[in-house]
């Protein structure tokens, strides 16, 4: 996890190294094992290198070769089949990432994006064409922000980078900040300042004096369909891309860890990655528990896994911890409210890492989206009709979860073709809010009013066609989710803070092409979701896992950590003189009084909490004694 910085004068002026420099320093948390700046008349760029791979030992950022300057933070996972087609004398091994993405650029230009398979973002000088040329991963694991007007563009691996510039303006984007306190995340190009852009994942650009362009240079096939001969060929398949994908996330010379919460997602990747390991490889497990929270604790699934050789078990309680953990430290390397209302454990554990030495953090995340729970397969069965086979599947699901069929046909094949507006409609004439008002009660009415958000909202759940609403459509949309991106972006602020780089293997695109195109009676099959990647590992797995049928929920632990911060947040009740802008004071203190009645409303208090505090960082104080 490096950090990347370009500053290119577009008017031809000469840009002053102290630009680039500082924009550098700013961050130098993402650098560890060294910096760089280069500079020549009106483009610059900045490196803080974190080495985690063996070829990074030979990396040298920026790198300039003949007219062209490279910075990058990037892994390749087709680096054999790169250099094969790329023109190289030095050994493989001495050969990093950024030499193979400078020669793949050399060779194929803009297209070289194309032909590139991993996480990565960087930017290419191209001193020929007078251009700046940079790309963004498949699903944005590795993050890239810029700023762009008629006199300056500027890349970074984070915004502050880029505000650091004296020519950058730092008002804050409201729409961003109305996203945000109503759990919307679907947009991959604003940030949370007006001036910041973010260049989506899947995405390439290209700037010159006088021209800018941008381009979706890859996307997922929903229509695309892969057949084979039995339900053994699908597993067989999917074993061999799941393995590559975790395969390719081991190529380091640091210490590896795993996230592991006893879920199937950490769990597959924590057994698949021991399973590829050297014995005499240490596999390093990380684990939030909880004492006093037993609905959230895992350890009864947890220890079925560090009790095998070669893993050492690392557990983080969390009982003691509040949703502002550590927030002056967590809000010196985010560049926006903290939004995730586990936050508190992703800081927290990221901690640990750090503690025991490792550097590779493999992790699960998107794992619900590239292996799909399968039930947007129960209306696509009712809506064409095959009324046999949806009673098959419902009552095999209703005898692993314990559900009636009635039930699960009315939630789960019918409710989910039944029209936004209708929905919308209902809700309406019983007299229940709707749109922005239904997902955050404390937003003030005349922000709301101000921003159209009840427009905007409605915008961001688009209509449907019924005939578009098949399974694969539904699992496509989760795929390609700007939630999953805003995760990414959230998770590589939080490891890059210590140095960590996270690797996450269900992003293989390998992997998620394949599983995308599979039948979706391979992803619900005999009642139980995720069907393809519990058989297919199940030598792997212990039946309690893999057979499973859902995780433990982290609402007892989240409800616990915001008592914790109880303090704080009866403060900001009683002042909440810095979010007025956006929140109807009367509205919290209600919301308030039913939390502490009933415990709702928690995640919209979270919300406010951390909006309060990002927002005090930025300067907006409050004027409570």
């Amino acid at each position: 996890m490096s950090g990347i910085v370009c500053v290119f004068d577009r008017g031809g002026g000469t840009l002053r190294k102290e630009t680039v420099t500082t924009a550098t320093e700013t961050i130098a948390h993402r650098g560890p094992d060294g910096s760089d700046v280069w500079t020549d008349d009106h483009i610059g760029f900045g490196h803080q290198q974190l080495r985690t791979t063996p070829e990074g030992a030979y990396d040298d950022q920026p790198e300039r070769d003949d007219g062209f300057v490279i910075v990058s933070d990037a892994r390749l996972d087709n680096r054999d089949e790169l250099l094969r087609s790329l023109a190289f004398t030095d050994p493989p091994n001495h050969i990093p990432d950024s030499s193979i993405l400078l020669a793949a650029y050399r060779e194929w230009g803009r297209d070289c994006v194309e032909r590139l398979n991993g996480s990565f973002s960087f930017v290419v000088w191209d001193a020929d064409e007078r251009t700046v040329f940079c790309a963004r991963d498949h699903f944005g694991v590795k993050p890239l922000y810029y700023y762009l007007d008629d006199d300056l563009f500027a890349v970074a691996s984070e915004p502050k980078a880029l505000l650091s510039i004296p020519t950058v303006p730092t008002d804050v984007d409201d729409l961003m900040i109305a996203d945000f306190l109503m759990h919307r995340f679907e947009g991959k190009t604003r940030s949370y300042f007006d001036a910041v852009k973010r260049l989506s994942p899947a995405h390439a650009m290209s700037v010159s004096a006088i021209e800018t362009e941008s381009w979706q240079y890859w996307d997922l096939d929903p229509t695309r369909t892969v057949t084979l001969e039995s339900d053994a060929a699908y597993e067989r398949r999917f074993r061999e891309l799941f393995e590559q994908a975790v395969e390719s996330r081991l190529r380091t010379d640091s210490t590896i860890g795993s996230d592991l919460s006893g879920g199937l997602d950490s769990t597959t990747v924590t057994v698949g990655a021991r399973e590829l390991l050297p014995d005499t490889e240490t596999l390093h497990t990380f684990s939030d528990v909880y004492d006093n929270a037993p609905s959230s604790d895992e350890r009864e699934f947890i220890e079925l896994i560090t009790e095998k050789e070669g893993i050492s078990s690392n557990y983080i309680f969390l009982d003691d911890v509040g949703v502002l953990v550590d927030i002056d430290d967590v809000l010196r390397y985010f560049d926006h409210p903290p939004y995730n209302t586990t936050h508190f454990g992703k800081w927290m554990r990221a901690k640990r890492i750090d503690d025991v030495g490792v550097r590779v953090h493999l992790k699960g995340e998107q794992g619900d989206e590239t292996v799909s729970h399968g039930l947007g397969y129960l209306p696509e069965l009712f809506r064409k009709g095959r009324w046999l086979r949806l009673n098959n599947e419902l009552e095999a699901l209703g005898d692993v979860i314990g559900a009636s069929r009635k039930q699960l046909l009315i939630n789960n094949a019918v409710r989910p073709l039944v029209p936004m507006l209708a929905t919308r409609t209902l809700r309406r004439l019983r007299g229940e809010p709707i749109l922005a008002e239904r997902s955050n009660p404390t937003l003030h009415p005349e922000f709301v009013q101000k921003h159209d958000l009840q427009a905007r909202f409605k915008s961001m759940q688009p209509a449907i066609s019924l005939f578009d609403r098949t399974a694969a459509y539904q699992q496509y949309r989760d795929l390609t989710s700007g939630r999953n991106t805003a995760t990414f972006e959230t998770i590589d602020l939080i490891d890059a803070a210590f140095g960590i780089e996270p690797r996450h293997p269900f992003t293989d695109v390998r992997l998620v092409e394949f599983v995308l195109a599979i039948p979706a009676s391979q992803q619900l099959a005999d009642g139980y979701t995720r069907s393809i990647m519990r058989r297919a590992l199940g030598d792997l797995l212990p039946e309690k896992i893999q057979w499973r049928p859902w995780k433990a929920m982290p609402g007892e632990a989240v409800n616990n950590a915001l008592q914790n911060d109880q303090e704080r947040l009866q403060q900001l009740v009683e002042c909440p003189d810095n979010v007025t802008k956006y929140l109807d004071p009367q509205a919290l203190n209600e919301v308030y009084d039913r939390y502490l009645n009933d415990g709702s409303d928690r995640r919209s208090l979270i919300k406010a909490l951390s909006l309060s505090a990002w927002l005090e960082k930025h300067g907006s104080d409050t004027e409570c004694g």
